[in-house]
């Protein structure tokens, strides 16, 4: 397989990454990376997404590789809301939702009985593709560190197959994450993938898009994507069939 070309998924000082905008810009132009979102979390005013934007826009100016705004957004509660505003996300290019521990009725007031918490899940998760800000799910179905955590293998097939659907109909991009094993420490990381690449080939199967990310926090782990690669031979994923991100609107 050819190199990844991009790396859709770097948290920088700006929020709670180690480096600089600057320095893992310079990082990606060192990794011969074509493109880079800076994807880290909205938790700034909303009269800050200007300056944010601003600052992007100058590094842009003056580097080889194309840097596409980006932002994460934690997803609120069953019905999909998201902690970005709606006029803030509108000028951001992608818009990355995320469960988290904060999200009603799945990280926190979890339900008791297993058919309600899937109820839930993928209510939540439907709800949010609809949201006509969000093109991104961010390491999606992240579940294995909630209160209840559910491995990928005790998610319905039917559920998944009905959400990537609504995903294929919504363009909305499921995200290879380099770090997606981290959200499992009850499996090991070879169960992980045999049970994850299983779920990836459901989407795959779908015509739903991927984006590829390495999570970095430091300038050193921007461009490392060897699990993401690894995630892609075992679901038997083209480079084809991920967003091209120097072509993201």
């Amino acid at each position: 397989m050819r190199p990844l070309p991009y790396d859709a998924h770097i948290h920088t000082s700006l929020s709670d990454g180690q480096n600089s905008a600057a320095d893992c810009l310079r990082a990606a132009q060192a990794c011969g990376l074509k493109a880079v979102a800076f994807s880290d979390p909205f938790d700034f005013q909303e009269t800050q997404t200007g300056q944010r934007l601003k600052l992007l826009a100058n590094l842009a100016k003056d580097s080889s590789v194309q840097v596409v705004p980006a932002v994460q957004t934690e997803i609120v509660d069953v019905g999909g809301h998201l902690t970005i505003p709606a006029a803030a996300a509108r000028r951001f290019k992608l818009i990355m939702a995320h469960l988290s521990a904060q999200t009603q009725g799945i990280g926190r007031d979890v339900p008791v009985r297993l058919e309600r918490l899937l109820d839930n899940i993928f209510n939540c998760l439907m709800n949010t593709v609809q949201h006509k800000e969000v093109n991104v799910l961010a390491h999606p179905l992240n579940l294995g560190r909630l209160p209840a955590p559910l491995t990928p293998s005790q998610l319905p097939i039917s559920r998944l197959e009905e959400l990537a659907a609504a995903m294929y109909e919504e363009e909305v991009a499921f995200e290879l994450f380099n770090c997606a094993w981290w959200w499992y420490p009850q499996l090991s990381v070879p169960e992980f993938t045999r049970q994850f690449s299983d779920v990836v080939k459901i989407f795959s199967a779908a015509g739903v898009k991927f984006i590829v990310g390495s999570g970095a926090r430091c300038a050193a782990g921007v461009g490392n994507m060897r699990y993401v690669r690894q995630l892609m031979q075992q679901a038997g994923l083209e480079l084809s069939q991920l967003v091209d991100l120097t072509r993201v609107k």
